[in-house]
């Protein structure tokens, strides 16, 4: 089982490299038509995944998604600053949904 600690650290290291990937310039290939939203569904739900391993006894499940999606948010008003990225509404939808996911396997987790 992984300690709350290790949770922790996870969470933060990989928050800053989303935060960082989110903003620099990428040039990425794509394979298939929707691949940069399963890029963002499944970095949100992992991320997602590791906050409720870290916090989950302080806080609210539900107050976590709402954290995390309020950031997801911010990242893509950012991403418009930066002359190179733009800020897109299926993004966030994607990010949340992979938030969701992992919200919902967790109660549905609890309930059998």
């Amino acid at each position: 089982m992984i300690s709350v600690t290790v949770y922790r650290a996870i969470f933060w290291l990989l928050l800053l490299a989303v935060a960082i990937l989110s903003l620099i310039s990428v040039d990425t290939q794509q394979i298939f038509v929707w691949q940069d939203k399963v890029h963002h569904l499944v970095a949100y739900a992992v991320l997602f995944w590791c906050l409720l391993g870290a916090y989950e006894k302080q806080q609210n499940i539900w107050f976590l998604g709402i954290l995390l999606t309020i950031f997801s948010g911010l990242i893509e008003v950012t991403q418009s600053y930066t002359g190179h990225r733009q800020a897109e509404l299926m993004d966030l939808i994607a990010n949340g949904t992979g938030i969701l996911s992992v919200a919902l396997l967790r109660v549905l987790k609890r309930r059998f």
